[in-house]
């Protein structure tokens, strides 16, 4: 502990010494994170939650093709319509990365040679339907920031088309989704981003009086915000709906790291001069920030080891770097703009020391002096902390005994909370791109969300055996609930062999052979077959992880043949159980994140008491935090069951800060235990509660994001925090004083 003072005390002396070069390079770091920041791309949908596996990347790389569809309402048969949906057809089809394009205009060409002037032939051909679908399929292993493009080329297209009048075209499908929530996701990071920043400087102004420059922490957390940026573009990791709630939360972090600065090197300019207030300050706040700064990110960490969701990944990965980054920026933003001003004030140290006063009265004009500069700057706030915590610190047994009770409630109502795992749940629901796919769905009675992929990998894939096996799974499959129907290989070589499978290997060859390529593909390429098993529509999450396990159940009935293997795959068979999953371990990322601080804290105090004194009031609010879920009815998500973590990381701050205090206090000849706290309270009490209430203002904006799992979490961390920070000051003061008695009970037994 003593080392990593003097660690401090040493960056505060240089920082002290040389602030300008400091801030050059500052500002150098800057121009450095705009070069990563422009390499960020975004990740949508469900996608973002389908980890790396092998079967998927096989899949993907086979049979994977995202597509858009295009959706015409009118009078189909008129020969303009066609004449504008061929005109579609064919210029899409010389697009890069466009795998095929379907619509009527192929049937009719077919039949015509061309498309004819008269209704009645086209209606010979496609009969008399009063909607059609033009479907662009893209090749495979593209990116989505690959398909997006082709989407706007297919909006482009509709209209150069010149569709005729009372003729409804819409544009829908995986790439047009893609690439309106990527602008969205950009959209509601810089708004989001934008009030958090507007809400800091509302709370700063108002909250964190009594010091000079009180609004400059919002300077320094902007810039470790755009270090962040940079970091993460740098390392890769993409922008999500789940990594845009980090900035929010990354701005009410960073303001606590840079007020505790901020405040502390105020204090100590009372009692020293500027060349010896900032080593001073850093050494006595730096060493517990630091710490507390640790516990955050090992709470996010928490997170990250305990998932295979990408999206949640990079929400722990882009909120670890951005702990990182804003402390950073505290030290080398915050702390050598004050020495820079505190300099051009003048704030020698002949003003801050004591005017020459008589023997006789020395002592006590002093010890008068001192305490009226004290009780000026902690304000009447910090006096009434200090006396409350004294008071509740009286009767330890009393308060923490009420706050487990109500801790254990909270932990019994944890299994009545509802759940949301529906992506589609996620985005906002007057997102026009989700407006489209539901009238897409309800016109034509389907949607990729109601299709799933099984992928069929061995030998003799087109062996009449193997073909066998699909039919019967076929069989087993739709007498399954909630599965509709199966399209196999199979079905397909029945359609073009007049009903019946070929008896040898080679007649299932010829029979491909008058297959088209582009149809051909879909069932099979690369040596792989790709089997899809239909599903109800608007199934619930239940439903569809019931769905899932049927069709596995079915494939083992049905027995594949020996060296064949068939596994369910896809986006959709991947992202839901991932998604139910992170929610079902959230008691396992929780217990993660309190072990991981655990260690951190008995690793740098080595002492026991230390180390678990800190957690007390986080394992409270863990429970209490149940309970304000349940009365407001907020669902676990996501991301709201990474919160038992990142609660542990963010509050070990708060308490971490009080007990250090206390402890510094303490060591002094002839203070108590109640004098201790009663002290710690009222000289930090004052900055937690400025940190934790800016905190909540900073993670009050994403309440008003237009993403509804952000909104929900928004709700869920406002009251996490203010949780935290009312157990930091009420059951932290008791917990010390009780477990501070009993450690030094223990060590007079030994003794004795």
């Amino acid at each position: 502990m003593d080392k990593l003072r003097e660690v401090f005390r040493s960056v505060g002396q240089q920082v002290q010494q040389r602030p300008v070069a400091v801030l050059i390079l500052a500002v150098l770091l800057i121009f450095s994170a705009f070069g990563g920041a422009a390499q960020i791309t975004s990740v949508t949908g469900d996608a973002a939650f389908v980890a790396d596996n092998p079967t998927y990347n096989a899949f993907s790389e086979s049979f994977d093709r995202g597509s858009v569809a295009i959706l015409v309402r009118g009078d189909i048969t008129e020969p303009r319509t066609i004449h504008a949906i061929d005109r579609v057809d064919r210029e899409m089809s010389t697009k890069a990365n466009v795998h095929a394009v379907t619509s009527p205009a192929d049937q009719v060409r077919q039949e015509y040679g061309r498309i004819p002037d008269s209704e009645a032939k086209i209606r010979d051909v496609i009969g008399s339907p009063d909607y059609t679908v033009v479907q662009i399929v893209f090749d495979t292993g593209l990116t989505q920031q690959d398909e997006r493009p082709i989407y706007t080329q297919a909006v482009e297209a509709t209209d150069w088309a010149q569709f005729p009048a009372g003729t409804t075209v819409t544009v829908t499908g995986s790439a047009a989704f893609s690439a309106q929530l990527s602008t969205l996701i950009q959209q509601s990071t810089q708004q989001l981003l934008g009030l958090a920043i507007g809400l800091m400087v509302v709370a700063l102004f108002f909250l964190f009086r009594g010091v000079r420059l009180r609004l400059l922490p919002i300077v320094a957390v902007f810039v470790g915000v755009i270090y962040t940026f940079g970091a993460i573009g740098y390392a890769g990791v993409p922008n999500s709906t789940m990594t845009s709630a980090v900035f929010p939360i990354l701005i009410g972090l960073g303001i606590d790291y840079s007020v505790q600065f901020h405040e502390r090197y105020e204090e100590e300019l009372e009692s020293h001069p500027p060349r010896e207030a900032l080593p001073e300050a850093l050494s006595g706040i730096g060493p517990p920030v630091f710490v507390a700064m640790l516990a955050a990110a090992l709470g996010f960490g928490a997170t990250w080891v305990s998932t295979s969701s990408p999206s949640i990944i990079w929400f722990a990965q882009t909120s670890i770097f951005g702990v990182l980054l804003t402390f950073a920026a505290g030290i080398i933003v915050l702390l050598p703009l004050l020495t820079l001003w505190v300099r051009r004030k003048d704030d020698s140290t002949e003003e801050t020391q004591t005017p020459d006063r008589g023997e006789d009265d020395a002592p006590t004009t002093a010890t008068a002096t001192q305490s009226q500069h004290d009780s000026d700057r902690v304000g009447l706030v910090g006096q009434l902390l200090g006396r409350s915590a004294r008071l509740l610190a009286s009767h330890p047994v009393l308060v923490l005994g009420i706050a487990l009770l109500i801790a254990v409630v909270g932990f019994q109502a944890s299994g009545s909370l509802d759940t949301l795992a529906d992506t589609e749940g996620f985005i906002p629901q007057d997102l026009p791109a989700y407006i489209d796919l539901q009238q897409f769905r309800s016109v034509t009675g389907g949607g990729s969300s109601t299709s799933y992929d099984v992928l069929v990998t061995g030998t003799h894939l087109k062996h009449p055996t193997t073909l066998q096996w699909m039919l019967d799974f076929q069989h087993v499959a739709t007498q399954a609930p909630l599965v509709q129907g199966v399209d196999s290989p199979a079905t397909l070589i029945m359609q073009y062999n007049g009903g019946q499978l070929p008896r040898t290997e080679s007649g299932v060859k010829r029979v491909l052979e008058t297959v088209p390529e582009a149809q051909r593909l879909q069932y099979y390429n690369d040596g792989r077959a790709h089997i899809t098993v239909y599903s109800a529509q608007d199934m619930s999450t239940q439903q569809a992880l019931s769905f899932l396990q049927n069709t596995r159940e079915s494939i083992a009935y049905s027995s594949p043949p020996p060296g064949v293997t068939a596994e369910v795959t896809g986006t959709a068979a991947i992202s839901t159980p991932s998604i139910v999953e992170q929610i079902n371990s959230r008691n396992v990322t929780t217990g993660l994140g309190v072990l991981f601080v655990f260690i951190l804290l008995l690793l740098y105090y080595r002492d026991l008491v230390k180390a678990v004194a800190p957690l007390i009031p986080m394992v409270f609010v863990i429970g209490w935090q149940n309970i304000y879920m349940y009365l407001l009815n907020i669902p676990v998500s996501p991301l709201g069951a990474s919160l038992g973590a990142m609660t542990v990381g963010i509050g070990a701050e708060y308490t971490i800060i009080v007990m250090d205090r206390y402890y510094e206090e303490k060591q002094q000849a002839g203070v108590s235990r109640l004098d201790a706290v009663q002290t710690a309270a009222t000289r930090v009490g004052k900055a937690i509660s400025v940190s934790g209430m800016t905190t909540v203002f900073g993670f009050s904006a994403l309440v008003l994001s237009p993403f509804p799992i952000l909104s929900g979490f928004g709700f869920l961390t406002v009251g996490v925090v203010f949780l935290t920070l009312i157990a930091s000051l009420v059951t932290l003061p008791p917990t010390l004083v009780l477990l501070d008695s009993i450690a030094e009970r223990v060590t007079a037994m030994r003794s004795s």
